[in-house]
C-alpha cells in the first residue's frame, strides 16, 4: 500500500470520528454481489500509544464496524501483519503462543475457549459478522521498514521475524569473523550488539546510538551501515534480504529520503515464513473470509540487481538495439525480471494452497505494469522491476492502486486487463479487478458499471513520519 509521511506526529481519529467520516462518504448501498470493500489499520482506531484489554477493542472495532456498514460496505482488509508482526498471536493446541511477535499494545491475557483465542483479529471477524462485513487478513510480503531514524511509528519498532532473521545472521557472521585472521576484534563486538539490541527494538535511533559508541557517522542508514561494515569485513551478504551495492545496501531512489528495507522473495526461507505465518493466522481464526497478500512485489527502483547491470532506480533505462554491450546487459536483466516473476508467482501458489480453494486469495497489485512494463520496447523501468505479473498468480481478485486517478484513465486501465486476460486465460477463470479508490465519488458516481472496488483513506497517514512529506514506496518511481 502507499505509504506517506506527514508534517509530523499526527494524533490519530478516534474510531467514533472514523466511522462518522466514513458514512458521510457514502453516495448508496452497494448492489448484490458488488464488492465494496475499505482497507482499515488498526493504527486508526487502535493506535499504540497505549494498552487494550478485550472490551476495549471489541467496543472500538464495534463502533468502526457500524459506522463501515451504515455507509455500505460489505468487506474489510484488515492490516494484520506487517514488517514481521501480527496484530494477533500464533495458536498451537488452541492456545496463544509467542512463535509470531504481537504489536506490544494488542498484548494481552487472551481468553480461550477450546474453539477460538479472543485476540485482536478473532474479535474483528466476530463483531463484523454481526454487521454482514467479510473480514480479509491483510497481510504484507515483503516490505520490512524504513532505515530513517525517526521514521517509523514508535509501536512499529518492535522485535519481528524479520528482526528474529538478523539477529541470528548477526551471531553467525560474528562467530565467523571472529575466527577468521586479521578480522577487527571490534567489529566482531559490534556485530555481537547490534544482534542482542535487535532483540530488543528495531528502532533506527537505537542503532545509530550503537553505532556512535563505534564512531561511525550518523548518516541517516544505520542498517545499511552496520551491513556495510560487516560485508567489508568479510562477512557474507545475507540472503534474506534485497540488498543494494555494498556501499549502499539500502539505497534512497533519486531525489528521495527514505529508504526502504525489503526482504528477499527468492528466499525460500523468508517464503517459509510468510506461508507458516499466514496460515496460522487463516486457520485458527474461525470466520476470517480470507487473505489479501500486499507488497508481495520487488522495490521499484531495480534494488538487488546485479551492479553490472547498471540499474541505477525507477527511471527507464533505454537499450540501443545497435550496441551488442547493450543488448547482452537487456537480455541479463530480462533473465533476472522471469526469475523475479518467478519467485512471486511460487509465493502465491503456495499462499493458494494454503487458503484453499474455497475461501478467496487477493493481492494489492501496482496500477499499470502492463501498460508501462518493456513488451520488447527496448527500455527497462520500475514496472519491470517490480515484476509483479498477476495475469499468472492464482488469485480470485486483484486491487489495482489507482487512488486519486481520474475515470477515463482508470476505465482505459480496466479494459487492458481485460484483454491482458483474455490473450492469457481465455474465456475461463478470470481474475476479478476491483479498483482501488481514495475517493468514494469516483467508483460510485464516475464509475457505475464496475462490479466492485475498494477505499483507501489517503489522509489517514501511516507508517512513517519524516518532517518532510515524502510519498514513496508503491508510487515511488524515481525520475519518472
Amino acid at each position: 500500500m502507499l505509504q506517506a509521511s506527514g508534517t509530523g506526529p499526527r494524533k490519530m481519529k478516534k474510531p467514533l470520528l472514523l466511522a462518522a467520516w466514513l458514512t458521510t462518504t457514502a453516495w448508496s448501498l452497494p448492489l448484490d454481489n458488488q464488492m465494496q470493500g475499505a482497507w482499515v489499520s488498526p493504527d486508526w482506531f487502535l493506535p499504540g500509544t497505549r494498552q487494550y484489554d478485550e472490551k476495549e477493542v471489541r467496543v472500538r472495532s464495534r463502533r468502526l464496524l457500524a459506522g463501515l456498514a451504515s455507509a455500505g460496505f460489505n468487506a474489510v482488509f484488515l492490516e494484520t501483519f506487517l514488517r514481521g508482526y501480527s496484530i494477533a498471536p500464533s495458536i498451537d493446541s488452541g492456545r496463544p503462543s509467542k512463535d509470531l511477535p504481537v504489536y506490544p499494545h494488542l498484548r494481552w491475557n487472551y481468553r480461550y475457549d477450546g474453539a477460538k483465542v479472543y485476540d485482536t483479529l478473532q474479535i474483528f471477524v466476530d463483531e463484523a459478522r454481526a454487521h454482514g462485513i467479510e473480514v480479509h487478513a491483510w497481510a504484507h510480503m515483503f516490505y520490512w521498514r524504513m532505515d530513517n531514524p525517526g521514521a517509523n511509528l514508535a509501536w512499529h519498532s518492535g522485535p519481528s521475524l524479520w528482526s528474529q532473521m538478523m539477529v541470528a545472521y548477526l551471531r553467525t557472521q560474528a562467530d565467523r569473523l571472529a575466527q577468521t585472521p586479521g578480522a577487527a576484534p571490534e567489529t566482531v563486538t559490534l556485530l555481537r550488539e547490534a544482534a542482542n539490541l535487535l532483540t530488543l527494538t528495531t528502532d533506527a535511533q537505537e542503532m545509530e546510538k550503537l553505532l556512535t559508541r563505534y564512531h561511525f557517522p550518523a548518516e541517516g542508514r544505520p542498517l545499511g551501515i552496520l551491513l556495510r561494515t560487516a560485508v567489508r569485513a568479510g562477512a557474507e551478504r545475507p540472503d534474506f534480504l534485497l540488498m543494494g551495492s555494498e556501499e549502499e545496501p539500502f539505497p534512497a531512489p533519486r531525489g528521495k529520503v527514505l529508504r526502504p528495507i525489503y526482504v528477499n522473495p527468492g528466499s525460500s526461507a523468508v517464503r517459509a515464513t510468510l506461508v507458516k505465518t499466514v496460515s496460522n493466522l487463516l486457520n485458527n481464526h474461525p470466520g476470517l473470509s480470507g487473505v489479501h497478500l500486499d507488497h508481495i512485489r520487488y522495490p521499484v527502483d531495480g534494488q538487488g540487481l546485479s551492479e553490472d547491470l547498471e540499474v541505477q532506480d525507477g527511471s527507464y533505462n533505454y537499450y540501443s538495439q545497435s550496441s551488442d554491450v547493450e543488448m547482452a546487459r537487456y537480455r541479463r536483466v530480462h533473465e533476472e525480471l522471469a526469475n523475479r516473476r518467478d519467485h512471486l508467482r511460487l509465493l502465491v501458489d503456495e499462499m493458494r494452497t494454503a487458503v484453499g480453494p474455497h475461501r478467496p486469495l487477493s493481492a494489492a497489485v501496482l496500477p499499470t505494469y502492463y501498460r508501462e512494463r518493456d513488451n520488447s520496447r527496448y527500455r527497462l523501468g520500475g514496472y519491470d522491476f517490480s515484476a509483479q505479473d498477476w495475469v499468472g498468480w492464482k488469485v480470485d481478485f486483484v486491487v489495482p492502486m489507482l487512488y486519486e486517478m481520474n475515470p477515463y484513465f482508470i476505465r482505459s486501465l480496466l479494459s487492458l486487463f481485460q484483454d491482458e486476460q483474455l490473450k492469457r486465460l481465455g474465456q475461463n477463470d478470470k481474475i476479478a479487478v476491483y479498483p482501488g479508490v481514495s475517493q468514494t465519488r469516483t467508483a460510485r458516481k464516475s464509475l457505475p458499471e464496475i462490479a466492485g472496488w475498494v477505499f483507501f483513506d489517503l489522509n489517514l497517514s501511516r507508517d512513517v513520519k519524516l518532517e518532510k512529506k515524502e510519498v514513496t514506496e508503491d508510487l515511488n518511481f524515481g525520475a519518472q
